[in-house]
């Protein structure tokens, strides 16, 4: 459970965003392009996120509302822009986002991720990139390793559920805004 949480609070960098960017960007190849703070919202509901870190796959459940949208990430986890040092986003000729973020995440280490993302962020996304994890404390945790997000709009949140609520396997409820305790049954 440790390894998994681990690598779920880890893979919380793959999108983590920076507020202070410059309007425009050039890459490598010499193309200007925007470069974003955020995707666009995603609608207030049910997200069903299945995210996977190299072999480890793991599906949450997310309620979101427009506050809790600004603030936990696309893995539907607790946002970690405040423990990063470099996070662009930019918007590609295609639409799609290229996103690299470099986070200190303590004993889980430093976690660099370079990736892309795509879809409408209204009901349904996908991102996919490569996560370099160096300095963590459980060994395992250290590597390479290629990340991917599919999330998805299922609905209206559950009655019993507020906003911010995420469900893990083993059906243990997170407020995914606070920083990771655990939210009594209501």
């Amino acid at each position: 459970m440790y390894a998994i949480r681990n690598l779920l609070c880890a893979a919380m960098a793959v999108v983590a965003l920076g507020g202070c960017q410059p309007a425009t960007v050039v890459d490598p190849d010499g193309v200007a392009r925007t470069n974003i703070q955020r995707p666009p919202p995603r609608q207030p509901g049910l997200w069903e996120t299945r995210l996977a870190i190299g072999d480890v796959v793991q599906t949450t459940l997310v309620c979101i509302d427009e506050k809790v949208d600004r603030k936990v990430d696309w893995m539907g986890a607790q946002g970690t822009r405040d423990n990063c040092s470099e996070n662009s986003v930019t918007r590609q000729e295609d639409s799609s986002l290229r996103f690299a973020s470099v986070c200190d995440m303590g004993a889980r280490g430093q976690v660099v991720t370079r990736g892309v993302a795509k879809g409408d962020f209204s009901l349904r996304y996908e991102a996919e990139g490569a996560q370099v994890t160096t300095g963590a404390q459980l060994p395992s945790a250290n590597g390479q390793r290629t990340v991917k997000v599919d999330a998805a709009w299922k609905g209206v949140c559950p009655k019993e559920w507020h906003p911010g609520d995420m469900s893990i396997p083993g059906g243990v409820r997170y407020d995914a805004v606070a920083t990771g305790g655990t939210v009594p049954a209501r």
